[in-house]
């Protein structure tokens, strides 16, 4: 089995994460620490008893900017100065791995575009504020049949100009299908790019959103060999997927829409996430290819308990997802499952999938003790360590949550220490503190060796 498995895609890009192929290390002693590590990792996720307790960060945001200190615009557009921050931060923290400013987006990237889903610190909102993501219902109820036909010329036609000002003339261009040869469809295409001149202004916006975000990926390449080839921690954040409800919930029909149509159009929205689910899978193993890395992350929105019954999930959410999860892990994929909110109930699906596969993240509202009950042998869990508790908990009481977890979690191994979501507000002695208590873990599991 393990053979098979290796010469998968994903044991390929395991074994070159493990020893670091992509990076430049500064000596023998961070390739030996990032080694370790990294299979450390991979073996806590396959649910070997290592008798060690690894040390992940969902991602660090406001927690690292003040090591500069560093406001949130100055995170989207000036690039030195948070790169500094951020190295300051993992110097003096001591995680197996990092996360790092991947949810920072570039705002140039947005400004370019003038983009309506996001509110940008220093232009909506002050200096020191998270940028904000809108909800809205860009895709019309009757739009289904439309996109269900032809995708593409949906998004470029309809979606984008809806999402950005800079974008609205390409709803002038004629549809793109019609194009077969140089007299059927050419003319009526260029026709049209000549007769608005805001397609070309479009194609202008679009090439400097470009430059923004060549920059910023300048700048993560720079970051990760900092972080990676210098303080030898492993990058575990890189290629993503998205559940496909997820996709119609959060970015086509809003939450609003989507409720409505749960009740009065849920054969188009399987056929819709059916249609989505293929490429979500090709762009998960895609992104794994580019990066060179193993982990595909998945972040789960709109699937946790406060959002729909148990019945629902099952009828609407957990079938594209899960042929998702198996379409990574058949290409020898490990899967980081970000669960978001409440999702006791839903954990127990998680069993129907391959084990030591994924890595489930778990929030501060799931029970991370009964998780680690319905998920032992299964899948391995992370988390759970409450973001409010980092922030206004004394060290005591951080110490006293940890070594729970420690002490239920780790025992039989398949549990990594993580806080419960990304990290802004947090005392740095607690952080620590965490921390500590995940180092001094001996695999025992009993009370009083932590």
């Amino acid at each position: 089995m393990d053979h098979i498995v290796e010469e998968k895609l994903g044991g390929r890009l395991i074994a070159d994460w493990v020893r670091g192929a992509h990076l430049h290390f500064a000596n023998d002693e961070a390739r030996e620490k990032y080694g370790a590590r990294a299979q450390l990792i991979i073996d806590t996720i396959r649910l070997k008893d290592t008798g060690k307790i690894p040390v992940i960060p969902a991602a660090t945001q406001k927690f690292a900017f003040d090591y500069g200190p560093v406001t949130f615009r100055e995170a989207m557009t000036d690039f030195d100065k948070v790169f500094d921050a951020y190295v300051r931060q993992y110097e003096d923290t001591d995680f197996d791995a990092y996360v790092g400013p991947e949810f920072i987006f570039p705002a140039g990237m947005f400004e370019a575009l003038r983009w309506n889903r996001v509110r940008l610190p220093g232009v909506h909102l002050p200096d020191d504020k998270s940028f904000q993501f809108v909800e809205a219902e860009y895709m019309k109820a009757e739009e289904y049949d439309e996109y269900l036909d032809d995708p593409s010329d949906w998004i470029l036609r309809k979606y984008l100009p809806r999402l950005s000002p800079e974008l609205e003339p390409l709803a002038q261009l004629p549809p793109l299908r019609n194009m077969v040869a140089f007299f059927q469809g050419l003319p009526d295409l260029v026709l049209a790019a000549a007769e608005n001149p805001g397609v070309v202004d479009a194609m202008k916006a679009l090439q400097a959103s470009g430059q923004a975000v060549q920059e910023w990926f300048d700048y993560l390449g720079r970051i990760d060999q900092e972080l990676g080839g210098r303080l030898a921690l492993p990058h575990l954040l890189g290629p993503m997927a998205h559940a496909p409800f997820d996709i119609i919930s959060n970015y086509y029909r809003g939450w609003r829409g989507t409720i409505v149509d749960m009740y009065t159009r849920p054969e188009k929205m399987i056929a819709l996430m059916e249609r989505l689910l293929p490429w979500q899978l090709q762009y998960g193993i895609d992104g794994a290819k580019a990066l060179g890395q193993p982990i595909v992350t998945l972040y789960l929105y709109k699937g946790a308990e406060g959002f729909m019954s148990e019945e629902q999930y099952e009828e609407l959410y957990w079938p594209t997802l899960k042929k998702l999860i198996l379409g990574l892990v058949d290409e020898g994929l490990l899967v980081w499952i970000f669960t978001q909110g409440k999702y006791d109930s839903r954990l127990h699906h998680f069993k129907e999938i391959p084990a030591g596969t994924c890595l489930i993240h778990l929030e501060s509202a799931t029970d991370a003790f009964a998780a680690k009950e319905v998920l032992a042998g299964s899948q391995c869990i992370e988390g759970n360590v409450s973001s409010s508790l980092l922030a206004t908990g004394s060290v005591d009481e951080v110490e006293a949550y940890c070594v729970k977890l420690a002490e239920v979690c780790g025992r039989g191994g398949g549990f990594m220490m993580d806080f419960s979501a990304f990290l802004d507000e947090a005392k740095r002695e607690n952080v620590k503190k965490m921390i500590a208590v995940a180092r001094a873990y001996r695999g025992d599991g009993e009370p009083g060796r932590i």
